[in-house]
């Protein structure tokens, strides 16, 4: 090969392309430079780390794709092989060389306190308080990395914070939404529910009669939003609606959450509230740095810091059992090797079953049909696990069939941060002939079965204003996803129309009547319930996007001190639950944001009841 160093562009998870260095030698790959800023932090962090510390170790690209993070892994090594041509090698014969071996290590038994078995948000947090309560923590991830589908989460983290939130002046259509709630007949509310409702009346009643103009919130509006926003019948005509007792610990006890984050090192933007897709409201406390990732370095380092020994490529495949008592877990590591970690308590925080299209189909009682290749927005580890080791325990389950979809998910590849992905405020949804067809204000599901119902691919249409307020995104991502032909730009309007198969004079008709609504405050199509920007300042943007699935609202069935339930209603001694694992909550539907605040208060919670009962 000609010696030098080479400029190569290589596909990556979270952009087009991710920019590497690749310095050879006439006959060696000497150093590998990945310039991972456009990646999703967190996502595929150990693909950049590992990969080029094999590659150039073993002197061959035949290296395996890091578990979760194949995409990633594969842009690694197509990036080298890129540079080996530039410099007129055979990046092929590379590719043939042996794999690098791996020494099996011995099996290992282990005891301590607390035993977490999934290293995500809810594990993460569940980890740090059992710390805090000077207990011993082992954490198993049956991934390379830490973080589960909290690294993929948006970052806003629903909290009522009134105080906080009247330094923010109310959107157009926001005292309308309050006035409709508050106007729903009383009987149409569920009976555990009625007597917060009819405080919540009052509440708002006070504030519209105030003739203030700031945002208003309160837990019990962020309680009964997240209840009728849960509130759906199945295809067989069963009704469900969150546990009123989980919900009312959900709402009193996050914004103590967001406190207790905020202590262990996250920066939240105190600066800007905002809102994910389905959130009904503006409660989001977003931290500064970008998306779930925020969450899970400081946990994962604090925890680090703090003793609390962390095994990856680790996966629990069978609860310790003793007379009905839940006392460990045994593990396979990816060599082949045992652990078996005994324990006074375990924490079950390994997700829900979002990547397992088999499993959603399985127990699915909410969607027409689940296609075989729906994409899906999870973490590839994120598969029922959690679920399979409760159930070995004797669980209950609740809310199986509730399945969300991410009605915004890149068409491809189910991503959320391809493209602009921008506050519900200001998304103007458009189908393929460039018509609006549903209020993008709405809940998750039904924005989902409004694209279905409108051929599944639609385009979220942003100008130049509106793509500052875009999630995650920088010029250059911007730029490079235009290039690949993922998302398209254009001068105008009619242009932009062309460029994605629409009529030129239906889309700009279409953003006129759009801009109308936003000065009027009113949406006389679709009831959008809030506003803030026009689509007017050139140049103009159409993000395609498509449902995948999202969130599996069913799990085990926990009370509120984060107790594993069995069929009889009464505590599996010794074995607890939070997040994604756990069901019972937001039951047909869940709102956006209301993920993290469940994942981070449950995980506090259950550290907390496993400390009682130790």
């Amino acid at each position: 090969m000609k010696a030098g160093t080479y400029e190569v562009k290589a596909k990556g998870h979270g952009s087009s392309f991710m920019p590497m260095k690749v310095t050879l030698s006439d006959n060696r790959i000497e150093k590998i430079e990945v310039d991972a800023k456009g990646e999703t932090k967190g996502v595929a962090d150990e693909v950049f780390h590992r990969l080029p510390e094999q590659i150039v170790a073993h002197q061959t690209l035949n290296v395996d794709a890091v578990s979760g993070a194949t995409i990633s892994s594969n842009g690694v090594i197509d990036g080298v092989s890129q540079a080996i041509e530039l410099a007129g090698g055979d990046s092929e014969e590379f590719k043939k060389r042996p794999k690098p071996t791996q020494a099996s290590s011995e099996d290992e038994e282990l005891t301590t306190d607390v035993l977490v078995i999934g290293a995500g948000g809810a594990g993460l947090a569940a980890a740090a308080k059992s710390i805090e309560n000077d207990k011993q923590v082992v954490i198993l991830e049956k991934y390379p990395q830490i973080g589960g589908n909290t690294t993929r989460a948006g970052g806003p983290m629903n909290a009522a914070d009134p105080e906080w939130q009247k330094n923010f002046p109310a959107l157009h259509g926001e005292k309308e939404t309050l006035k409709e709630l508050i106007a729903t007949p009383v009987e149409e509310i569920d009976p555990e529910y009625r007597e917060d409702f009819e405080a919540l009346q009052k509440q708002v009643q006070d504030y519209l009669d105030s003739g203030a103009d700031y945002l208003f919130d309160s837990t019990l509006l962020h309680e009964i939003q997240t209840y009728l926003g849960g509130k759906r019948t199945d295809l067989k005509g069963n009704e469900i609606h969150g546990d009123y007792a989980l919900v009312k610990t959900l709402v009193t006890n996050v914004l103590d959450s967001v406190n207790w984050l905020a202590k262990l090192g996250v920066e939240f933007d105190e600066k800007d509230v905002t809102m994910p897709v389905g959130a009904l409201w503006r409660r989001g406390h977003k931290p500064v740095e970008p998306m779930g990732y925020a969450f899970i370095h400081v946990l994962g380092d604090w925890v680090k810091e703090h003793g609390g020994k962390i095994l990856t490529e680790t996966r629990a495949e069978h609860l310790l059992i003793e007379n009905g008592r839940v006392v460990g877990a045994v593990a396979t590591k990816t060599d082949g090797s045992k652990v078996t970690v005994h324990a006074k308590a375990v924490i079950l925080t390994a997700g829900g079953f979002g990547a397992n299209t088999k499993m959603v189909q399985k127990y699915n009682t909410y969607w027409k049909e689940i296609a075989d290749d729906i994409a899906t927005t999870n973490s590839p580890a994120i598969t029922g696990d959690g679920i399979s080791l409760g159930l070995e325990a004797g669980s209950d389950l609740v809310g199986m069939g509730f399945i969300q979809l991410m009605p915004v998910s890149d068409p491809v590849t189910g991503e959320l941060f391809t493209g602009l992905q921008t506050p519900p405020e200001n998304f103007i949804m458009v189908n393929q002939q460039g018509k609006r067809f549903v209020n993008e204000y709405a809940e998750r599901d039904t924005l989902a079965a409004a694209a279905i119902d409108n051929g599944g691919l639609f385009y979220l249409i942003a100008d130049d204003k509106i793509k500052e307020t875009a999630y995650n995104t920088t010029q250059e991502s911007i730029d490079a996803q235009v290039e690949a032909g993922t998302l398209f730009r254009a001068d105008t309007l009619e242009e932009l129309a062309e460029k994605v198969g629409m009529d030129p004079e239906t889309l700009v008709t279409t953003i006129k009547n759009y801009n109308s609504y936003v000065d009027a405050g009113h949406d006389p199509e679709f009831g959008k319930n809030a506003f803030n920007l026009k689509c007017e300042v050139s140049p103009f943007y159409a993000t395609p996007r498509k449902p995948a699935i999202h969130h599996t609202m069913g799990g085990l069935k926990i009370d509120t001190k984060a107790h594993v339930l069995n069929k009889a209603g009464e505590a599996i001694p010794g074995l607890y639950s939070a997040g994604e694992n756990a069901g019972g909550m937001h039951a047909g539907n869940r709102l956006g944001g209301n993920s993290l605040a469940d994942i981070f208060t449950f995980g506090r919670i259950a550290a907390e009841t496993a400390k009682e009962e130790m």
